[in-house]
């Protein structure tokens, strides 16, 4: 009886048990069937606004990261090509700072050079200063003259010597014939100015009349006058090469020194010339005209000067007519 219970109890348990999971069962399948549709639709609409909005951005990013990278690209290629500007600016400096090197190289070797090796030498000048273009640019170098080449082209000091014929003039003429006179001309003339300094040096002498002429009842000895003078030169016209040729104008004064200077007797008029035969020192001036012409590397000059001394009693005066060379 006992087992019939249990057996009973055990079918009902499990018929109840087995309605109920399929009850549950049912309940669960209509639950999914619903959710997952609402599912769907929500999960579908969120994620692609989602999407959009991200991808959105990352484009605007990459937009701006490129046109960053663009515009410093940009400024990169400015600032090359004007670094590239500014060498070739100063490479063009550079260069006209060796043309005009070079030409002024060349210009003072044909000055300064013979005609017969002017044209080696001038080769010669151009390959060194080709060889030593970037030594001239950092460091630009003097070029080299000579000190002949020097004194023609800028002007410089130079000394001639001269001789002539010295003649008396005023009331000397009536004792003293014309003699002669030598002459050391010393100076300095520029080749940017007309103006030049010359001394100088000089010894002049005359010759006695003789007896009978104008009076004379005897033959004075023939007197010697030493000279010194300071002169300005001024250049009227120039020509030639280096303006070596030139019509020109000097002037100034200085001393002179005077011996056998003695009296004498016109027509038994008791007459003195400048002293009585002691050497004397006096003071005077002199001025007069000159021509030069270039002679190779000196110049050839006629010159002529009316000489005036401060002589005691009666003024000395005279006349020197000279021919000469003058070297620089």
């Amino acid at each position: 009886m006992n087992l019939r219970i249990s057996v009973a109890s055990a079918m009902t348990v499990a018929l109840v048990f087995g309605a109920t999971s399929t009850a549950s069962a049912q309940a669960d399948t209509t639950r999914r069937t619903t959710t997952s549709q609402k599912r769907v639709r929500v999960t579908k609409e969120s994620t692609g606004e989602v999407a959009t909005r991200r991808d959105a951005a990352f484009i605007r990013d990459s937009v701006a990261r490129a046109d960053s990278l663009a515009r410093m690209e940009r400024m990169r290629q400015d600032s090359t090509s004007r670094a590239d500007s500014i060498s070739r600016m100063e490479q063009m400096r550079r260069d006209s700072i060796t043309r005009d090197s070079t030409a002024r190289a060349d210009s003072i070797s044909r000055a300064s050079t013979p005609a017969p090796t002017r044209t080696d030498t001038s080769t010669t000048t151009t390959t060194t200063t080709t060889t030593t273009t970037s030594d001239t640019i950092r460091s630009p170098v003097n070029p080299a003259m000579s000190s002949q080449s020097y004194g023609m082209r800028r002007g410089g000091w130079y000394m001639g010597l001269a001789g002539g014929a010295a003649v008396p003039t005023s009331n000397i003429a009536d004792f003293y014939k014309p003699g002669f006179g030598v002459y050391v001309p010393i100076g300095w003339q520029s080749m940017s100015s007309p103006l030049g300094l010359r001394i100088d040096l000089g010894y002049a002498r005359f010759s006695g009349r003789d007896p009978g002429a104008t009076g004379l009842s005897f033959t004075p000895d023939n007197p010697n006058i030493f000279s010194g003078t300071a002169n300005l030169t001024l250049d009227v016209i120039r020509w030639g090469e280096n303006r070596r040729g030139a019509l020109y104008l000097v002037g100034g004064g200085g001393l002179y020194r005077f011996t056998n200077f003695f009296s004498g007797d016109r027509s038994n008029n008791e007459v003195q010339a400048a002293f009585e035969g002691t050497p004397t020192t006096r003071g005077g001036i002199t001025g007069g005209a000159g021509l030069a012409f270039p002679v190779g590397a000196a110049s050839l000059f006629v010159e002529s000067r009316y000489t005036n001394a401060y002589t005691k009693g009666e003024e000395t005066k005279w006349v020197p007519i000279v021919l000469g060379l003058k070297w620089r």
